[in-house]
């Protein structure tokens, strides 16, 4: 296919001629990389200025003039002549961005009244992270992505603006290319094929999206060929994997044998045995991790006519996690394609995915799990014997080495993604198009879980010879959007367009799985199980899945502008959904929006050497919310039950037929405005949403033998401020020094609960009207008094007391981060490059659950923290952990509770591109060196490997964020 392209690309090419020149701005006469440059009346003929504002292509004999376009610039013509060019472009003091994706069409940002951020190809394409969703964390205002594992391939954490559901789900909406996709599937997905991520925030952006933009939406935009010849792009890279700084530190042999014989001997040591082993001092850590490694390989290929354009693209992703036994492999292509016939635009794109995952158990107290095992396993016993066998830990707890190596946990990914559409342009009445597109996401995944008799958890198996689990699960999604729209303007100041859209979604999913026992003989598949019998016990388990739902949507969207200054944009939407009562399937949906270009009004020109371009905006509207709730959550079901011996059915739930979509109504307003001669961007906005109709657990009369019932109560806020500045702030010919700042600031606040109640308690968190959602609701711990090395706690009237009651619980904290951003900066010089970004998240809390755990003076059996060295030991001594023969522990008081702050170096790059001298005289376009490391440095307090999640405590078991270095190559022809 590659040979078909490429053949019919260059066949176009006879009887050239070679113009060379350089494109600069004429306002400062510095170069302008990136600048496109085509043939007039052949666009297919074209290329792009490299990074000095030079160009050279091939034009036909018969050429005479070139076009010249570029963003924020004037486009130009220039007459083809014998001598190297030298084209000055002018500012478009009209355009006061690039054109942007805001949906369902395109736009350019000065008419969008809607609170949109985009992030382009250059500032992610190269991370190399198994899900991309991290690689862009920091740099979207009102965006907070948290990763709340390291294990290569996972997905992180996105909420925009603030939780805004308590039972329903936070995830955005995700769209690639006009299909819905799902973020747990963004590991089989190539990042490089993405030109662009736009994050839509505001309700006169998500209202278009209706019942599914109540949390906002993401939208991916992949690269599409461009009308010139053949582009080839290769990209690989190499590196590895650590993991970063513990600072919760566990005992030494030394320090452990001497709190054992503080706490009593429990083991009864021997003076002998004792010294044998001070003589052990095993590193769990280094048991457990390892260097993880990492490659990358990307080919590409673009290019077209000017009827048809195409990106292919194919990639291998391999990395191996720095913990034994687990990593991502990564397979993918892509093909894109776009073409014009006459009055229609057609196009398809599509993308293919294999991915296979090798994980451990994570986010857990078990004593099975591995990354426990690096906490609890105390540091004077060894993984394996004299022999090379695993040993017997004299604890009794399992040897987890053997569990991570011994048993297996894998998953095989089949990902496909792909849409078509067609386009009309009427001929015979300008302005009126139809257009339809159909598209679909397939996931099939394979779920492998082998539990070896010989492990600790395979002892527990039905008959304690081990087990193997195998699930086969199959997703399909489909969504069909046909529109026809009508633009037109009117004696030159009036512009309106009018869109009408159908949609239809509908989502399948099947699984079956069974778990066969018995393992035995050579074999450690389906063929080692022991077929189950009465006598022998080991009958098999087996079940399934399956469900359905399916969304249909009418809307509209109506654009107006007058005098290309003042823009109205109002959008309304109907939809139905399956999952709700039949009083409550249909909800409507809108938005309202305006933008103003304050900069081309008269009283401003004497602003103008300050404000470039100056808009203001504001719009207010609504959309819901239906996800994070089963599929017939609304309906009575019923299950399987035995009566007797006898088959029967049971009430599985009751019927709510008034339950219906959560509703965030959103207003939004702010000024975006460039300054510095258009060499710094800035964007400042102020939100207020609230969500109505909150899905909660209403709580029941026993006498209804159900406890609860999901109903629409209850209220929440989102409030905040949010800044962003990105530019190059100085410019010259040589030298770029460029910088970014992103910055979001939410206050998150319960308004309504259910009827009169003001408060819902859960273990440790309270979610209390007035105050933050999950805001951790503990005992406040006051330390341990010198005297006798009891632990002191403060009561509801502030006394200190040693005393511990329940009742003494107050709100000290919130999971909620209300400060999140990200800054960073670029210098270019010549052909080096640097570029630096740091992340930073600040003012929550996290409930350590890991640290109390080896807190936990009971559990001296296993390891401990270092700092039970200080317990108190005698009158007068000063310290915050209790005497170890205190009868009680207690692990929900604020002695847990962290400050979850840190600032982390997230990304550094390193680079340098050839000069094109060099490059042309053996026939390549480009080539580039670079270095980069991802998660070098975490600047914080927290006790533990990553203070980076979602969840807000830490129960065990984590799997830290990898810090990654690799070295890699670009190159182009």
């Amino acid at each position: 296919m590659f040979a078909v392209f490429f053949f019919l690309s260059n066949a176009v090419f006879a009887q050239e001629r070679t113009v060379v020149g350089n494109v600069i701005a004429e306002n400062d006469g510095l170069p302008l990389p990136g600048v496109s440059v085509t043939v007039k009346g052949s666009p297919n003929l074209g290329t792009k200025t490299d990074e000095n504002g030079g160009f050279a292509m091939q034009v036909p004999n018969g050429a005479t003039t070139l076009i010249f376009r570029y963003i924020g610039f004037l486009e130009k013509e220039v007459a083809v002549g014998s001598d190297p060019l030298t084209v000055s472009m002018q500012d478009d003091a009209q355009q006061l961005s690039e054109v942007i994706v805001t949906g369902y069409n395109t736009q350019n940002r000065r008419e969008v009244a809607g609170s949109i951020s985009t992030v382009q190809a250059k500032d992610f394409e190269l991370v190399p992270i198994g899900s991309f969703d991290q690689s862009i964390q920091g740099r979207v205002p009102g965006v907070l992505i948290q990763a709340n594992s390291g294990q290569p391939g996972a997905a992180a954490s996105i909420l925009i603006r603030g939780k805004g559901s308590v039972l329903g789900s936070n995830d955005p909406l995700f769209i690639m290319d006009g299909v819905e996709i799902t973020a747990n599937d963004f590991s089989s997905l190539n990042q490089a094929d993405f030109e662009s991520i736009s994050v839509l925030k505001d309700a006169s952006a998500t209202a278009q999206y209706g019942s599914r933009g109540a949390n906002g939406v993401v939208l991916i935009t992949t690269k599409q060929g461009k009308a010139a010849r053949t582009r080839i792009d290769y990209n690989v890279q190499y590196g590895g994997s650590t993991i970063p700084e513990n600072r919760l530190r566990v005992m030494s042999t030394d320090q452990k044998l001497d709190f054992e014989l503080l706490s009593g001997n429990p083991y009864e040591w021997t003076d002998a045995e004792l010294a044998e082993l001070r003589q052990i001092n095993t590193d769990w850590e280094k048991v457990f991790f390892r260097t993880g490694r990492t490659a990358n390989h990307t080919l590409s290929a673009s290019g077209g006519t000017d009827n048809t354009t195409y990106f292919l693209s194919g990639s291998i992703f391999d990395q191996t996690g720095t913990v034994r036994n687990t990593g991502l492999k990564r397979y993918t292509g892509r093909v894109n394609v776009s073409g014009t016939a006459g009055a229609f635009n057609f196009g398809l794109n599509s993308t293919f995915g294999y991915s296979e995952y090798h994980n451990t158990s994570e986010n857990n107290t078990s004593i099975a799990s591995p990354l426990n095992a690096i906490r609890w396993s105390n540091p004077y016993e060894t993984p394996y014997d004299a022999e090379g066998n695993y040993t017997q830990l004299v604890s009794g707890q399992p040897n987890a080495l053997s569990e991570l190596l011994e048993n297996r946990d894998a998953r095989q990914q089949l990902k496909g993604v792909g849409n078509v559409y067609v386009e009309y342009r009427a001929p015979f009445l300008e302005g009126l198009t139809a257009r339809t597109s159909w598209g679909g996401d397939f996931r099939s995944n394979e779920t492998a879980a082998y539990t070896s008799p010989d492990t600790y958890s395979g002892s527990f198996d039905v008959g304690g010879q081990g087990s193997l689990f195998r699930e086969l699960d199959r997703y399909f999604r489909y969504t069909g959007t046909t529109s026809v729209g009508y633009g037109k303007t009117v004696s030159e100041d009036h512009t309106f367009a009018v869109t009408l859209y159908n949609e239809i979604i509908n989502n399948t999913l099947r699984s079956f799985e069974f778990t066969g026992y018995g393992l035995g003989g050579a074999f450690d598949n389906e063929a080692g199980i022991t077929p189950g019998n009465a006598e022998n016990g080991f009958i098999p388990d087996v079940g399934g899945n399956g469900s359905a739902n399916a969304l249909l949507s009418y809307f509209a969207d109506i654009k107006y502008s007058y005098k290309n200054r003042y823009y109205l944009d109002i959008t309304g939407r109907r939809d139905g959904s399956s999952r709700f009562g039949a009083d409550r399937k249909w909800a409507n949906f809108g938005s309202v929006g305006f933008s103003w270009i304050v900069s081309d009004e008269a009283f401003m020109e004497p602003l103008k050497p300050i404000f470039n371009n100056l808009k203001y905006k504001i719009s207010y509207g609504s959309a819901g919310n239906q996800a994070g709730i089963e599929d017939f959550q609304s309906r009575e079901l019923y299950a399987r039950a035995v009566y007797a011996g006898v088959g029967g059915l049971v009430q599985d739930q009751l019927a709510n037929p008034l339950l219906q979509w959560e509703r965030k109504s959103t207003f939004n307003t702010g000024v975006e405005f460039n300054t510095l001669g258009g060499r710094l961007g800035a964007t400042i906005e102020y939100y207020n949403s609230i969500t109505s109709d909150l899905f909660l657990n209403q709580q029941l009369s026993r006498t209804t033998g159900f406890t609860s019932l999901t109903a629409n109560i209850g209220e929440l806020q989102n409030s905040g401020v949010e800044v962003f500045l990105d530019g190059n702030l100085i410019r010259t010919k040589d030298f770029v020094w460029g910088l970014n700042l992103s910055f979001t600031y939410n206050k998150n606040k319960v308004r309504k609960l259910i009827g009169d109640q003001q408060e819902i308690i859960s273990t440790i968190t309270i979610n209390r009207v007035g105050e933050s959602i999950n805001s951790i609701y503990v005992v406040p711990y006051a330390g341990v008094n010198p005297d006798n090395g009891n632990p002191l706690y403060i009561d509801l009237e502030g006394n200190v007391t040693e005393d511990y009651s329940p009742s003494f619980r107050r709100i000290v904290g919130s999971y909620e981060a209300p400060y999140f951003g990200g800054f960073g900066t670029s210098l270019s010089y010549k052909g080096f490059s640097a570029d630096v970004f740091f992340s930073f998240i600040t003012g929550h809390s996290i409930f350590n659950n890991d640290r109390a755990n080896v807190e936990n003076p009971n559990y001296v059996s296993d390891n401990l923290a270092a700092v039970m060295s200080t317990a108190w030991k005698q009158p007068g001594d000063q310290t915050q952990i209790p005497r170890v023969d205190y009868p009680f522990f207690r692990s929900s008081t604020s002695h847990f509770v962290e400050d979850g702050d840190f600032l982390r170096l997230r990304n550094v790059n390193l680079s340098y591109t050839l000069p094109r001298q060099w490059l042309d005289k053996i026939g390549v376009s480009n080539i580039r060196l670079f270095a980069q490391g991802q998660n070098l440095v975490t600047w914080t307090d927290f006790q533990g490997f990553d203070p980076e999640m979602a969840r807000g405590t830490l129960n065990g078991a984590q799997y830290p964020a990898l810090r990654t270095y690799t070295f890699g190559l670009n190159v182009g022809f």
